[in-house]
C-alpha cells in the first residue's frame, strides 16, 4: 500500500542517486507487437531505441535535461519546506554498506526516486504522442528501513495504460497536465517540433518533482502544471520562456 503523504517526524533527508533508464520512452502502443510475444517486445524495444536516437539528434540531450531539472526542482522544493537536504550522489543500496554507517546516522530518511519513464506515449496507432512520465518515490528510514512515504504516479499517460501497469506493480496515481494541449500526430510531427516538445517534457519533469515535494509537505495539496521561465533558463539548449509561449499559441 502506498503512503503518499508523509506523517513521520523527519527533519533531514538524504537524496540518493536518481535512478533512470537514461533513454526517452517514445512509444506508440502497437497491437501487432502485443500479440507477437517476446519477439514483439524485442521489436518494440528496438523501435523505442531508434525513436530516442532520432529525437535527441533533433532536440539535443533531452533525457539528461529532464533529470537535471527534476533533481534541482525537487531539492529546491524540499528545502523550501524546511528540511535539511543533502545529496551525496551515492546509489540507494550503497548507504547500507558498513562504511556509510555514520552517514546513515546523520539523516532521518533516504529519498529513493526511480524515474521509470519519461518521453512521449501514443496509446494506439491513431493516437497522438503526448508528453508523459512515470515515477516511483520512497522515503526510507535508514535505521529500520521502514517506508515513511511512498508514491507511484503517472503523468500524461492514458488511464487504460495505467490500469494495466497497476496490475503488475500495484497502485499508481494518475496526474493530468492542466492547461497543456501539446501533442503530436506522429513521429514526423514530433521531430518537426524539437524545441516545443523538449520544453513540454522538461515541464513534465518539473511537475513530477513538485508532486513528490507535496507528498513530503505532510498535507496534500493539488499539483498544478505551470510553465516556469527559470526552469527553461537552467536547462541546456532551451529557448526563452517568451519564445516557448509564442510557439505554443500556434
Amino acid at each position: 500500500m502506498l503512503h503518499p503523504v508523509l506523517t513521520a517526524p523527519v527533519h533531514s533527508i538524504e537524496f540518493a542517486s536518481l535512478e533512470s533508464d537514461k533513454i526517452l520512452m517514445i512509444r506508440q502502443l502497437n497491437p501487432v507487437f502485443m500479440v507477437m510475444g517476446s519477439t514483439g517486445m524485442l521489436l518494440d524495444n528496438l523501435v523505442v531505441e531508434q525513436n530516442n536516437a532520432n529525437y535527441e539528434a533533433a532536440a539535443g540531450p533531452v533525457h539528461a535535461a529532464c533529470m537535471r531539472v527534476f533533481k534541482s526542482t525537487l531539492m529546491r522544493e524540499i528545502s523550501s519546506l524546511g528540511y535539511s537536504v543533502h545529496a551525496s550522489g551515492k546509489k540507494y543500496w550503497d548507504y547500507y554498506k558498513p562504511s556509510q554507517q555514520e552517514l546513515r546516522k546523520q539523516t532521518d530518511g533516504i529519498l529513493r526516486i526511480r524515474f521509470k519513464q519519461v518521453g512521449f506515449i501514443a496509446k494506439g496507432l491513431q493516437s497522438d504522442y503526448v508528453p508523459s512520465a512515470y515515477v516511483s518515490a520512497e522515503l526510507i528510514d535508514p535505521a529500520t528501513r521502514q517506508v515513511l512515504y511512498s508514491d507511484r504516479f503517472a503523468i500524461g499517460i492514458d488511464d487504460s495504460i495505467v490500469k494495466i501497469a497497476a496490475m503488475g506493480e500495484g497502485e499508481i496515481s494518475s496526474l493530468i497536465l492542466p492547461g497543456s494541449n501539446v501533442s503530436y500526430a506522429n513521429m514526423k510531427d514530433l521531430l518537426a517540433h524539437p524545441q516545443e516538445s523538449r520544453d513540454a517534457l522538461v515541464q513534465v519533469a518539473a511537475l513530477a518533482a513538485r508532486h513528490v515535494a507535496e507528498g513530503l509537505r505532510r498535507k496534500k495539496t493539488p499539483t498544478l502544471m505551470v510553465f516556469e521561465p527559470e526552469i527553461i533558463d537552467r536547462a541546456p539548449f532551451m529557448p526563452s520562456f517568451n519564445e516557448m509561449r509564442e510557439r505554443m499559441k500556434h
